[in-house]
């Protein structure tokens, strides 16, 4: 039988995926500066809902401040991490920021595994191996289909591995945080979250106050639907981690690409190259061992 944290991050896993096809499908006339605005718009009510409700269902941060710590710099680390993943794609090249970025669940399932004790089985350590290893096979060789393999610039490549050492240590202190706080009390603190980070990287991006209100367009309904589903599968990627090892569930949730493909296989009509289709193979074999393991 599959352990629920397993269920969850497969969950999260198609959500994240789908929620990519649709992605491609509908904002492309979107720059990353609107979708951030329009992200943080719809997101901040959902958060400050939750954390009303923390407060009345649950009511003891102040109890557990120490928990409350490591869930301010794991949600920080997560959506940070984001906003300078969003700066290294535009100073970079995607095959090289994708193959450096893609890999930073190793960095996490070492330190779970040496600070927190976390313990995986053979087949889950060579299914958790094969899906790392096939995100970053993957992201270089679609970089390289696309042209992308020159032009690597320096502020590209600490970027880079600034948001691979941000989402790689700030998966930790998520699953730290989880450790002592229920699931709505670690949502909640988003709300503390969303606002600094997000109007610092607008402010860095010296975006006017017209970015929090895009005329009513497709592509507009599109990057709501994006924000909407990609908080869906946050919501079940936390609840993942917080019944299951760090060092399993984030690895897992990192092959999402791979139903992206496929998604835009069947939606949008697009190709797959053998080298595609064998890392699918390859990802699907990882995760069956993940499952028994």
């Amino acid at each position: 039988m599959i352990e629920a944290a397993v269920s969850l991050a497969l969950c999260a896993l198609l959500i994240y995926g789908l929620d990519q096809v649709i992605a491609k499908a509908t904002v492309r006339a979107l720059n990353a500066t609107s979708m951030v605005a329009i992200n943080l718009v719809v997101s901040l009510p959902l958060y400050i809902f939750i954390f009303i409700g923390a407060v009345l269902l649950w009511g003891e941060y102040l109890d557990h401040l120490e928990y409350v710590l490591y869930g301010l710099i794991g949600a920080s680390t997560a959506r940070g991490g984001f906003y300078i993943f969003l700066e290294a794609l535009e100073s970079g090249v995607v095959s090289m920021v994708g193959s450096i970025t893609a890999a930073y669940p190793a960095l996490t399932a070492l330190l779970a595994i040496t600070f927190l004790g976390e313990r995986l089985g053979l087949l889950s350590c060579l299914g958790i191996s094969m899906i790392i290893a096939s995100m970053v096979a993957l992201s270089f060789s679609h970089g390289r289909s696309a042209g992308n393999v020159t032009g690597f610039s320096r502020s590209s490549l600490l970027l880079s591995l600034a948001t691979f050492f941000l989402w790689g240590v700030g998966a930790i202190f998520i699953k730290m945080a989880l450790e002592g706080l229920p699931l709505i009390g670690y949502l909640g603190l988003y709300v503390f979250v969303l606002p600094p980070i997000g109007f610092v990287y607008l402010r860095h991006k010296r975006a006017s106050w017209s970015v929090f209100f895009p005329k009513w367009t497709v592509p507009v309904i599109g990057a709501i639907v994006v924000a909407e589903l990609w908080q869906l599968g946050y919501f079940a990627e936390t609840s993942a981690v917080s019944q299951g090892a760090a060092s399993l569930v984030f690895p897992l949730i990192s092959a999402y690409p791979i139903v992206t493909i496929l998604g835009a296989r069947v939606l949008l009509s697009e190709r797959l190259s053998r080298l595609d289709w064998m890392i699918l193979s390859i990802v699907i074999l990882g995760i069956i061992l993940i499952s028994v393991g």
